[in-house]
């Protein structure tokens, strides 16, 4: 977990046309994730540098933890992202206290297909879930879930009111 000076710190450290956000806190998860945004000019290892305690990916991830109740499905949950049944673009799959942390690359592997799989486990314990996405995600990507779980491929990032105004320098 990374506090706020500290955050503010690694933001201030990054070269110029760069940012960092950073995702909601998440205690059980026992971690912090951060999206690094630039212009194409900037070489991804110029940023690694100003940040080398950081674990970077090469595309977006999306990470997750979920919470399941009853708290016996948690291992069933794990199990079926872990090991040789994993499921492809499964990056990283950790038990931490409550919850598991799910980390998959969309470009992969969906968001729905791992919540049915999560909800598949569930069904054997008559479970429910409180999923919380644990990393801040780039507006392609949203766009892209959007689109998949509305059933509107005509949702794209240039036409998300937020990002519209983000462009002309409205707060």
């Amino acid at each position: 977990m990374i506090d706020g000076a500290t955050q503010r710190k690694m933001s201030a450290s990054l070269p110029g046309g760069s940012s960092l956000q950073f995702g909601a806190p998440h205690a059980a998860a026992g971690r912090t994730y951060g999206l690094v945004q630039g212009p194409p000019s900037i070489e991804p290892a110029e940023v690694a540098q100003t940040l080398p305690d950081a674990r970077w990916f090469e595309e977006t991830i999306i990470a997750l933890a979920i919470e399941p109740t009853p708290g016996d499905a948690l291992p069933a949950i794990g199990a079926a992202f872990s090991g040789g049944a994993g499921l492809a673009g499964v990056l990283d799959c950790a038990l931490q206290a409550e919850s598991v942390v799910i980390e998959f690359q969309p470009s992969r592997t969906t968001p729905a297909l791992v919540l049915n799989i999560v909800d598949v486990e569930l069904r054997r314990f008559r479970g429910y879930r409180t999923v919380t996405l644990l990393n801040p995600l780039p507006t392609e990507i949203l766009a892209h879930i959007a689109a998949g779980g509305l059933q509107a491929s005509e949702i794209a990032p240039d036409r998300i009111l937020e990002t519209l105004l983000e462009q002309s320098g409205v707060e």
